[in-house]
């Protein structure tokens, strides 16, 4: 049985093995991030999780370039969220 695992049976039965949902892919440290902190949609940050966003992109298809840009030069994934709790991967580099 895998750590997250749990295994599970009612009175009279037999148990069962029960995994939870699978984890959506999600960035990691050292990542490249790219979002719209505002409800602008001309304003895109672009940051290195965990840090601040530093370069700002004012169409959406410059933020998409640099951020594939950076990861590709960082070795890392790109990563696109509106809202900061679903995130897109736009570019596979992680090594």
């Amino acid at each position: 049985m895998g750590v997250s695992e749990h295994r599970i049976a009612g009175e009279g039965q037999s148990q069962m093995t029960v995994s939870p949902m699978p984890r959506r892919p999600a960035p990691q440290s050292g990542d490249v991030l790219v979002s719209r902190p505002t409800a602008r949609a001309d304003v895109y940050a672009i940051s290195v999780i965990p840090s601040k966003a530093r370069i700002v992109a004012a169409r959406y298809q410059d933020a998409m370039e640099k951020v594939d840009e950076l990861a590709r030069g960082l070795a890392v994934d790109g990563w696109y969220t509106c809202d900061h709790t679903h995130f897109a991967r736009i570019a596979r580099h992680r090594r």
